[in-house]
């Protein structure tokens, strides 16, 4: 079965790395540019022209990819949905959402200023070794400077529409370490306890067997 992988905000294919998953082929969603007026939902629009929909497939989405991958969901068939450091619902959102959406934060996100506050990046998404740290830096200076804004917008507009959203098939992965979006938020979830916001990174092996799992079955 095919695995259609997408990464999180000011990440690409490399944050995928360590994935190692049995009986599954790991395909790659590829940002594509938004439209000024995308939501989320119109933009998952437009992703799934690279889904094989031909065969059984699933999604598996991290942070801003996992609200992607629930979008998509909603509009397709695959046959599961893994979400990590993620939500699957907007009503799993982080009060801090809220007060960022009623500040109008959104109009002053800009390339620019998400790429000035990498010395923040370890605080918040967790402790990294020396080699995670440089791939993370290295994904944010190569991401599109139209995109990040356009998605750091746009994920604090979602709203989902959950009456659409095939619950059953999803999978949730979330460290109680996680800073961006907290476990406790989150109901019908694997929790790995030390997991940061990259546990796809840096509890790969525990991402990895969670996985293999669902996908063993």
């Amino acid at each position: 079965m095919n695995i259609y992988c997408i990464p999180g905000l000011g990440t690409d294919e490399r944050l995928f790395i360590k994935l190692k998953l049995e009986n599954a082929d790991i395909k790659f969603i590829n940002w594509v540019k938004p439209n000024t007026k995308d939501s989320i939902s119109s933009y998952a629009d437009r992703l799934i022209i690279q889904i094989d929909q031909s065969k059984p497939f699933s999604l598996l989405g991290v942070s801003l990819g996992g609200v992607i991958a629930v979008e998509l969901s909603s509009k397709i068939n695959p046959v599961k949905v893994f979400v990590i450091s993620s939500v699957k619902s907007s009503k799993e959102f982080p009060f801090y959402i809220t007060i960022l959406k009623w500040l109008k934060v959104k109009y002053i996100i800009s390339s620019k200023l998400l790429k000035s506050g990498k010395p923040l990046i370890e605080f918040f998404f967790g402790k990294m070794n020396p080699s995670d740290k440089h791939l993370i830096n290295k994904m944010i200076d190569d991401a599109d400077e139209v995109f990040t804004p356009w998605a750091a917008k746009a994920l604090i507009d979602w709203q989902s529409k959950d009456e659409q959203i095939p619950f059953k098939n999803i999978v949730h992965i979330i460290g109680d370490k996680d800073l961006i979006f907290r476990h406790s938020k989150i109901k019908n979830c694997h929790v790995i306890k030390g997991g940061s916001h990259l546990l796809i990174l840096n509890q790969s092996q525990s991402v990895n067997a969670i996985l293999n799992q669902y996908l063993n079955v």
